[in-house]
């Protein structure tokens, strides 16, 4: 008895699911909506619009392009690098702060913490990439798995 009920309430679920899409489908297109204004080859840009072209409604009224973003200032972007490296506030850098980050960086790569960095340590990332590229696991890397070894940022991803 159970599995009667069980195969009911699923027909009916199907029967309500079939039911919204064909009310969906059969929906008019909307009426008194313009159309989108005709567009540019420059994103951000839209092609002017003539009165003839589109009736006078707020969607149709040409859009100004964005300003062009401002050039960096190299006198700031060097007072901020200062600042960063400036830990103590005390208007001078030390040693101990301009080498800061290489510390930071080579006590993460000192994965045992001996204060020594050999070559396994050394070569993590490069041995994970390789690990992530080698699809099949052989040890080898075909020319489509050394493609996604890449640094760089179009560089595929691997197929695995």
């Amino acid at each position: 008895m159970k599995g009667w009920r069980r195969a009911a309430l699923l027909l009916l679920i199907a029967i309500l699911v079939a039911a919204a899409v064909i009310a969906w489908l059969r929906q008019p297109d909307p009426v008194g909506v313009p159309p989108p204004p005709p567009m540019t080859d420059v994103p951000g840009q839209v092609a002017a619009v003539t009165q003839d072209s589109c009736p006078p409604t707020p969607a149709c009224e040409p859009v100004a392009s964005p300003p062009p973003a401002p050039k960096a200032d190299p006198a700031l972007r060097e007072q901020r690098r200062f600042n960063r490296n400036d830990r103590d506030k005390d208007g001078v850098v030390a040693k101990e702060e301009y080498l800061h980050s290489r510390q930071r960086s080579f006590d993460k790569m000192d994965e045992n913490g001996d204060g020594r960095i050999d070559f396994t340590e050394y070569s993590v990332k490069q041995r994970e990439r390789f690990d992530n590229s080698d699809c099949d696991s052989s040890g080898t890397l075909t020319p489509t798995e050394f493609a996604s070894t890449a640094t760089r940022k179009d560089a595929p991803e691997p197929d695995c």
